[in-house]
């Protein structure tokens, strides 16, 4: 049975009328729980063990060198985030079905996932920016007021993030009806269409325009270089270049769905299963890039790598010393 909803638009699945083709809908929901088995077997303790392993080792060099390099400092920041959105995906782990809560609720969870969600995506644009502004006369004096004062900066990034959530909360509609049960994904289904056009355009147009900009001007910094700084700085922040590119890719098939879901709710169109198998499937790649980005930090990153290695090596270190200690000790009795 489907629970209210003004917007008019209801997820096939739950509903079932006899519009709806049963079995494209049980088809839909076999292909999206097998995606999300997928998902909670293999990214998430891959993205899990990566994050606290990026984590571990950032904040032991930081103690012992008493000081964190720039790129260290945003990495360990965007791990944060990256932590908290695969977090919030286990609130996906009812797929095919959804969770059925209060407005308010689903509302206040939506936010939080869209503090994570607008904090990763400004801090990745700064992490460009540290990345082009170097070699550019016009950036590099802002560079430096940005680099004095990463606290100051971060708090701004942050509290950028929260200002869009509290905006993106304010459009979804329910706010009448907040204790009425609803069908609660992330990004509401029964949100007005002005909640999705305002996320598409804070959440993924402008910061695209902002990245494709520092793009060009990297690409133009490459054609003229005259010596091979250029090049020797994209080769250390390679990580960066890395998630920018994830970022783009997932959050690209995600935006799609979002706008299609808004055009579907202002020309009062219905959704097909199909479309919510895409929806569904798109939400959980939004998790995965954040589960990629956390493992591409600890394979591309200079000191994560160093840090894994090492690990690696104390371990077999430990094994060698435990074999030998038994070999002696099987000796010693043989005797």
């Amino acid at each position: 049975m489907a629970l209210q909803n003004k917007t008019g638009l209801y997820y096939p699945s739950q509903t079932l009328g006899p519009e709806i083709d049963v079995e494209e809908v049980i088809f839909s929901q076999t292909v999206i729980s097998r995606v999300l088995h997928g998902y909670i077997g293999i990214m998430v303790p891959l993205g899990l063990l990566s994050g606290i392993t990026i984590l571990a080792i950032i904040i032991r060099k930081k103690i012992r060198h008493q000081t964190m390099e720039n790129l260290d400092f945003y990495l360990l920041s965007v791990a944060v985030t990256d932590l908290t959105i695969i977090l919030y995906s286990f609130t996906a782990i009812t797929r095919p079905s959804y969770m059925e809560i209060t407005n308010l609720a689903c509302g206040a969870i939506s936010t939080l996932f869209n503090v994570s969600y607008f904090t990763t995506q400004d801090l990745l644009l700064l992490m460009f920016f540290t990345m082009v502004a170097p070699n550019s006369s016009m950036l590099s004096s802002l560079l430096t007021t940005v680099n004095q004062n990463r606290l100051a900066t971060m708090s701004v990034t942050v509290l950028f993030s929260i200002l869009m959530s509290l905006l993106a909360a304010s459009l979804l509609g329910t706010h009448k009806e907040l204790h009425t049960t609803t069908f609660c994904q992330l990004d509401p289904l029964n949100a007005k269409p002005e909640y999705d056009l305002v996320k598409f355009t804070a959440g993924f147009c402008f910061p695209t325009l902002l990245t494709l900009l520092l793009l060009l001007l990297l690409v133009y910094q490459l054609r003229r270089a005259e010596d091979s700084t250029v090049k020797e700085n994209i080769q250390t922040q390679k990580a960066t270049l890395l998630h920018v590119a994830i970022m783009f890719v997932c959050r690209l098939f995600y935006n799609v769905m979002l706008i299609r879901r808004a055009s579907l709710k202002l020309c009062v169109l219905s959704m097909s299963a199909r479309e919510e198998l895409l929806f569904n499937a798109a939400e959980l790649v939004v998790f995965s890039g954040s589960s990629l980005n956390l493992i591409f930090t600890l394979t591309f990153h200079g000191p994560c790598r160093l840090g894994v290695w090492k690990a690696l090596h104390f371990l077999k270190k430990l094994c060698c010393k435990s074999q030998t200690y038994d070999g002696v000790e099987m000796h010693s009795s043989t005797k």
